[in-house]
């Protein structure tokens, strides 16, 4: 059953994954009980307000929120001042706006830190050689640890990555999502979720940063077509083999010589004359 607000209008709370119970959002300070709350709450504040309340209530992923009507009622603002602190959220990666059906709680921090990422590199692209280098540590710690932690479903994930790799051959678009997940199911198997969300967004800020003017271009770079695609999976499937090996010499090195290569290849990235 919905619960009534104040003005007794019901409200459904048990929608998809339930819409998080009214009695939480009730317990959010500044809600329907007082009516004394200040207006002009800023939306920074009324942000602030709902991610501590999806924090410490451990609201599940893809709970969704009371309306922005409802929101602004039970927070004394406007709606317009809850549809800005729902932006600023939705930039935090901690919940995503879905049109026509409302807010979601996705507790994905790691999308505002992609951004972050991915704007110190656009606000400074010399810099591209020193997010590689700290990509490759990264990665190098994450493979150290998957050799001590890799269970049998996590090494499966990184095999089926590998045969996704094979299939994208010809495709620059399908490879850089195949190639993420590869290189990210093994830094997951290191068990450590802030190497894991760190590593992912730098990886994908480079990756973006390699393959933009070929995917704008609608090009293939020569690495990706198919008759260097013995040479992609002798760059990839040694650090897989390592971890499955559990040898932590062969996976330093086989992450090394990755790691070299893509600084080739970024080289070579650089966006070239357009014709005419």
């Amino acid at each position: 059953m919905g619960r009534r607000n104040p003005e007794g209008r019901e409200f459904d709370v048990a929608k998809p994954k339930a819409l998080a119970v009214s009695s939480v959002w009730d317990s959010i300070e500044g809600g329907p009980m007082s009516r004394s709350a200040p207006r002009g709450l800023v939306a920074e504040e009324i942000a602030a307000k709902i991610q501590a309340l999806i924090i410490e209530k451990d609201l599940a992923e893809a709970s969704r929120l009371p309306s922005e009507r409802d929101l602004a009622q039970i927070l004394g603002t406007s709606r317009p001042t809850v549809s800005q602190a729902i932006r600023i959220l939705v930039v935090r990666g901690l919940i995503e706006s879905r049109r026509g059906s409302g807010a979601y709680v996705i507790r994905r921090p790691e999308t505002s830190l992609a951004a972050s990422v991915d704007l110190m590199l656009n606000l400074n692209v010399d810099s591209v050689s020193h997010l590689a280098e700290l990509r490759y540590r990264l990665e190098s710690t994450g493979v150290e640890l998957a050799v001590e932690r890799a269970t049998a479903s996590q090494i499966a994930a990184a095999e089926s990555a590998l045969g996704q790799i094979r299939e994208s051959v010809g495709d620059t678009a399908a490879w850089m999502t195949a190639d993420t997940r590869f290189h990210a199911s093994l830094v997951e198997a290191s068990g450590n979720p802030y190497l894991i969300s760190i590593y992912e967004s730098v990886h994908t800020a480079l990756i973006d940063y390699e393959y933009r003017q070929w995917v704008e271009r609608g090009d293939v770079p020569a690495w990706l077509q198919r008759d260097g695609l013995d040479a992609q999976i002798a760059i990839h499937e040694p650090i897989l083999r390592a971890v499955v090996a559990r040898d932590l010499t062969a996976a330093r090195e086989a992450v090394q010589r990755h790691h070299e290569i893509m600084t080739q290849h970024i080289a070579e990235g650089s966006p070239p004359p357009h014709d005419g």
